[in-house]
């Protein structure tokens, strides 16, 4: 009879220990910065980023059999664009630049960032403003 209640609480606190550790990194909310024509700048939110995560995170545009295996179009325009890390005044966002204007007014990206105990991979799109 006793055993009930112990169970009960042998799980509720398993259920909260494991809530603090499903937080993990994630990619939030792209923002377009450049127009159509012009080199491409964006930068991707980080959600619920910690600073062991920040510490070993590196991002990069998914390679050109990603997006074929998730039915979208890989643009040239894309080969040569460079995500990155940057520390910003709201906390750390991933900063997405080309060094060629971008003259395709609609972009499939597709970002893949891993860190030491994870990856994640999140596709965006967008229109270039002209």
């Amino acid at each position: 009879m006793r055993a009930k209640p112990v169970f009960q609480l042998t799980l509720l606190a398993a259920a909260l220990a494991a809530s603090g550790a499903v937080q993990a990194l994630g990619l939030g909310r792209l923002t377009v910065e450049s127009a159509l024509g012009q080199p491409l700048s964006a930068r991707i939110d980080l959600t619920s980023v910690s600073r062991d995560e920040l510490d070993s995170l590196s991002a990069r545009v998914a390679d050109p059999a990603m997006y074929r295996q998730n039915n979208l179009t890989f643009q040239p325009a894309l080969a040569r664009t460079r995500v990155t890390v940057e520390q910003g005044p709201s906390g750390p966002y991933l900063r997405v630049t080309s060094p060629a204007s971008v003259y395709e007014p609609y972009l499939d990206l597709m970002v893949e960032a891993s860190w030491a105990s994870g990856r994640v991979v999140r596709s965006y799109t967008f229109l270039l403003d002209p």
